[in-house]
């Protein structure tokens, strides 16, 4: 949601890189995401969700003051996702990342995006890849389990992840669950350094696979955008979808 707003932000702390892995240390983060994996559905059931349409309504944070929003967002993991947002039943906000382009546009005529911008939204939809869980198994990712902690007031385990040229990331399963509920990343955002906290919550089945309708963004501590209930449409987007709106 934050990628889509010129807020000027605070600088945050970084999060702790993934480094001098021991096989154990990859062998104990693929036993998370197995269970997870095994929570949400499956293997075959998170492929499907791939590719989806979500749409909710909820607010966003503008100037502290809580904005009413309604979002669209259709993706093709990895590289490909629109996302439309109309603030306040006034202005509607687009963006679309097709690979290494984006255009965006806001009430006006689309323009193409900067490379720092496109970056800014593959990070996004790259955050939204790796909570399909099963991209986590590749050996492309450097994986490591780590400490429990309370998250919602609840036990959560955890695992990080790095991957040349990408953010690291954290991501929390309800330690009872198994489910996703919350990831962290630091980000780049108007190039300035935050960090992010995703929390996902009520989860429904949708064709088999587990997903949450309930969707919070944390921007450096500090709630940002709050969306549900979501609904769910798992299909293949017509490849339009993903051009200049």
């Amino acid at each position: 949601m934050r990628m889509l707003l010129g807020l000027a932000l605070a600088t945050a702390g970084l999060l702790v890189p993934v480094a001098n892995l021991r096989a154990d240390d990859r062998a104990d983060a693929l036993a998370v995401v197995d269970e997870a994996i095994k929570a949400h559905g499956g293997t075959d059931a998170l492929a499907k969700a791939q590719s989806f349409t979500r749409s909710g309504s909820g607010t966003v944070s503008l100037f502290d003051k809580a904005i009413a929003i309604t979002s669209e967002q259709t993706v093709s993991l990895p590289d490909r996702s629109r996302l439309a947002i109309e603030i306040d039943k006034k202005t509607r906000i687009t963006a679309v990342l097709n690979g290494d382009k984006g255009w965006e546009s806001a009430g006006g005529p689309a323009t193409e995006m900067a490379a720092a911008r496109v970056k800014e939204l593959a990070d996004e939809t790259y955050v939204l890849w790796l909570a399909t869980l099963t991209p986590l198994k590749k050996d492309t990712f450097l994986l490591k389990a780590l400490p429990e902690k309370k998250v919602n007031a609840k036990p959560a385990v955890g695992l990080a992840v790095a991957a040349k040229g990408r953010p690291d990331v954290r991501l929390y399963f309800d330690k009872e669950t198994h489910l996703l509920v919350k990831v962290e990343r630091e980000a780049v955002e108007g190039g300035q350094k935050v960090d992010k906290e995703y929390y996902f919550a009520d989860y429904k089945e949708v064709d088999g696979v587990k997903l949450p309708t309930k969707l919070t963004e944390s921007i450096n501590g500090k709630k940002f955008s709050e969306i549900g209930p979501v609904v769910y449409k798992l299909h293949k987007p017509d490849e339009t979808a993903f051009g200049k709106p």
